[in-house]
């Protein structure tokens, strides 16, 4: 992680985050009214700051969002498969384009001081798309150098699997190097067995999720997603709960009682110590330097049967296939657990039942 500069008079900026596996609905994969998305987080952050107040950006990551053969023109066998992303043809442009205008006007609507926002970029690969906002009276403003970047896992590398990247910079004037934000969505390989296969997407997109050098940089090579001052990464990263065969509650026989034990709180708790993603996270394959909120204070987030709240498929192992990590350039080695990025809420919403997540 590197600073681009450290000012005291900066006041930290209200970022809220959300990832949805829309499950290849395309236009119908969210709902219109998004208001149980975002009066959540306005709810908690109005608490905290003890006024109004609307985040300053506000991330959108989607995977699924239409099937593969849907997201490209055919091409020669011969070609080129890895296309620029501002080139994606078929119905990929048309349904970001629906979704980022619903988003924006339901952001607007929701703002409760009537707040503007600007789309600062939107970056879409086939199924995997990404799109930022900014709070025009603040970071709008002072956004510069936006990039964007995506990188395909898969079969071909085609997109099915992959990341895509949005960064820029925020300064306060014109002679303020500014801090640098990095915002990643990803949708890494699926079912529980294909644990090395998710390891492996991860470590892809971070050698192959390249940015240009900022103006001014010292160096001309071109930088991962670590070299910037905020790192938010979010998707469907499809890791599963893995329990020992010997384990009172693994197996089909017994998922009555383990669909009991995820009702609770204190149940999740205890189950969080089979999450795929903490266990390689420990161990240091994957995830390196980030962080993550409690995400088993809520009910996982996969795989729920469409149309029903809070109600499994009974074929499927539920899992926290959905998450959001973090870091900042200020936290430290030395406490892996612990960042300066403060998490006020990390939740799912239920009540959206257009997808299995």
């Amino acid at each position: 992680m590197s600073p681009m500069s450290t000012p005291a008079s900066r006041p930290p900026p209200l970022v809220q985050l959300a990832s949805y596996n829309t499950a290849l609905q395309g236009l119908h994969g969210v709902p219109q009214d998004l208001v149980d998305w975002l009066s959540p987080t306005l709810d908690v952050s109005n608490f905290l700051a003890r006024a109004p107040t609307a985040p300053d950006i506000v991330a959108v990551g989607f995977q699924e969002l239409l099937p593969l053969h849907l997201g490209r023109k055919p091409v020669s066998p011969y070609a080129q498969s890895r296309i620029d992303s501002s080139l994606v043809a078929g119905l990929s442009r048309s349904i970001i384009e629906n979704r980022s205008a619903l988003i924006l006007s339901q952001i607007e609507a929701h703002a409760p001081n009537k707040e503007r926002y600007s789309l600062v970029a939107k970056v879409v690969n086939v199924g995997v798309a990404l799109l930022v906002y900014a709070k025009d009276a603040g970071i709008a403003r002072q956004v510069r150098d936006v990039q964007t970047q995506w990188t395909g896992c898969g079969p071909l590398y085609m997109g099915n699997k992959g990341a895509v990247g949005v960064r820029f910079r925020v300064v306060a004037d014109e002679s303020d190097p500014g801090e640098v934000y990095t915002f990643v969505c990803a949708h890494l390989a699926a079912h529980e067995p294909k644990l090395a296969q998710r390891v492996a997407d991860y470590n892809y997109i971070v050698q192959s999720l390249l940015f240009p050098p900022l103006p001014d940089s010292p160096s001309h090579a071109n930088t991962t997603l670590y070299s910037t001052s905020h790192l938010f990464f979010l998707g469907d990263f499809n890791f599963r709960l893995s329990l020992p065969s010997t384990h009172p509650l693994a197996g089909t026989v017994n998922r009555p009682a383990l669909l009991a034990a995820l009702s609770t709180e204190d149940g999740r708790k205890q189950l969080k110590e089979y999450d795929q993603l903490v266990v390689e996270r420990e161990k240091g394959s994957c995830f390196q330097l980030l962080r993550e909120a409690d995400f088993w204070r809520f009910q996982c987030s996969y795989k729920c049967k469409i149309g029903e709240v809070d109600r499994y498929c009974s074929k499927r192992q539920p899992a926290w296939t959905d998450r959001i990590l973090y870091t900042t350039y200020t936290d430290s080695l030395d406490t892996p657990d612990k960042s300066n990025i403060i998490s006020l809420l990390y939740t799912s919403i239920p009540s959206y039942t257009t997808s299995d997540h």
